[in-house]
């Protein structure tokens, strides 16, 4: 049964088989699942990911350009060619307008995905069950040295890693939801296929009348169609955000947002001669969409480095790491922040999708772990603080997730193997802070891994319904089976 804690009334050493397994692309369009083979037998890098090569207009010879003197067809097309690498805008037909501007409070949700499967136990600590401390041995955290959550809304269940000292602070302030037991049925533990199932939120096959794509892609054909209504910042173009009608913004970082090489004023002279070029141009058919979508790109680059340009905030995402003593700005904090310009800029974003590897933890955990979760800590501290100046962290839920969990016991290279049901975080100022889901019992630590009690896709509805009022649920989460939510939001 679902509970949740209403304290105070308040409703590596040893083989590393991968740092990094990260989001793939749909590699079909036929709705088949590809096979996949478990990544623990291979490396996969950060920037390697799989991806559809960019739509790219294309000359066709029942339309012509009529330009101005001096320009070639062959400009018009190298423009065309940079602009739709970098922006990758998808089928032209799909162009919508740009980003128009959005009130500040506008409900927002932040996926961040820790992607290799996470070890949440070792993350929230059931430090009362004897099991853990004798099938972790030197791996268990000990409960003197983790950070108590008794504050707040109120566990004695728990204790929290002691680098976590970012998300104690919110758990106090009641802005932190802890989900135990977090799957899918018939449990997965092969990286790219457990991914692929988060990422479309379907387990086997799609339901009659909804086509094979992401979840994210679905929510923003319904609820979001804008370039700037689902963002993917930092994992390239994740399962999640294809197979929609509609073109999401997928970018590696804001500062990277421009017209291909070049910089400052050079990039500025570049943009401004590609706008010049298209804007002379009188086209009709096909090559008219391209040279309205191009134009298009170029307008929403403007605004994506205004934004860059003009973010001013006196929060710092740069901390002093604890293992080197040196100043340190890891991705997912350069991720968030830029997040936070876009927010702070009025686009129009409801979801935000980013996230960071490191989290297949075979060998060597121990320490790897600590420095991942500071990583993640001191980088939601300083995002937490920006939003709160800019007086909008009511309106905001962060999802912490991840494809699986680990194994409770340590394997014979001090680390953790793949398991399935893990600990999901809820973190903001819309979150209902306290423990959630079925607690761990001393049976679950003695399987092999705890078995999922709650789906991750009614996490999901409850923040889409209850905090994002997203229309068309069952369209968006066909799986769903929220008939008794947890009260999340």
């Amino acid at each position: 049964m679902c509970h949740r804690h209403p304290a105070h009334g308040q409703i590596p050493k040893g083989p590393r088989r991968s740092d990094f397994v990260g989001p793939r692309a749909s590699e079909t369009a036929r709705g088949k699942a590809p096979r996949r083979r478990d990544s623990s037998r291979s490396r996969v890098g950060e920037e390697r990911q799989r991806r559809p090569a960019p739509s790219q207009p294309t000359e066709s010879r029942s339309h012509s350009f009529a330009g101005p003197k001096g320009v070639t067809r062959r400009d018009v097309l190298k423009v065309a060619a940079a602009a739709a690498g970098l922006v990758a805008l998808g089928p032209i037909k799909g162009i919508v307008p740009t980003a128009y501007g959005a009130p500040l409070t506008q409900k927002r949700l932040v996926v961040i995905n820790l992607f290799g499967g996470h070890d949440t136990m070792n993350m929230v600590i059931p430090h009362t069950l004897t099991p853990y401390y004798e099938r972790r041995a030197a791996m268990a955290i000990q409960a003197s040295d983790a950070l108590s959550l008794a504050a707040g809304p109120g566990t004695s269940a728990y204790v929290l890693h002691p680098r976590m000292t970012a998300t104690q602070a919110l758990w106090n302030d009641g802005d932190v939801a802890i989900v135990q037991r977090v799957g899918y049925p018939s449990a997965n533990l092969s990286h790219f296929i457990s991914q692929d199932i988060f990422s479309r939120c379907v387990r086997d096959r799609f339901p009659a009348g909804i086509p094979s794509s992401g979840w994210i892609a679905r929510y923003a054909d319904r609820n979001a169609p804008t370039p700037l209504g689902a963002v993917s910042l930092g994992v390239g173009r994740p399962l999640d955000f294809v197979g929609g009608s509609t073109n999401p913004f997928l970018v590696s970082s804001l500062g990277g947002f421009r017209l291909n090489g070049g910089s400052g004023t050079t990039h500025l002279h570049r943009a401004g001669t590609a706008a010049d070029i298209l804007s002379g141009y009188a086209a009709t058919g096909t090559t008219k969409e391209a040279r309205d979508a191009l134009d298009q790109a170029y307008q929403l680059a403007d605004q994506v480095q205004d934004a860059v340009a003009d973010y001013s905030s006196s929060v710092n995402y740069t901390y002093v790491d604890p293992d080197t003593g040196k100043n340190t700005t890891p991705a997912i904090a350069r991720r968030l922040q830029d997040v936070a310009r876009l927010v702070q800029a009025g686009f129009e974003t409801r979801i935000f999708f980013t996230g960071y590897g490191g989290f297949d933890t075979h060998g060597g955990q121990l320490s790897r772990h600590a420095t991942l979760l500071t990583q993640l800590d001191r980088s939601i501290g300083a995002f937490a603080a920006d939003m709160k100046a800019m007086g909008v962290w009511e309106d905001m839920v962060l999802c912490v997730i991840t494809e699986f969990g680990r194994r409770n016991f340590v394997n014979g290279s001090d680390g953790t193997d793949h398991g399935h049901a893990y600990c999901e975080l809820l973190i903001g100022g819309g979150v209902q802070g306290g423990a959630y889901g079925p607690d761990l019992t001393e049976a679950d630590l003695n399987r092999n891994y705890p078995l999922h009690a709650v789906d991750f896709r009614d996490v999901y509805a409850e923040v889409l319904d209850g905090h994002m009022g997203a229309g068309d649920l069952d369209y968006v989460l066909p799986e769903n089976t929220t008939a008794s939510p947890l009260g999340l939001v």
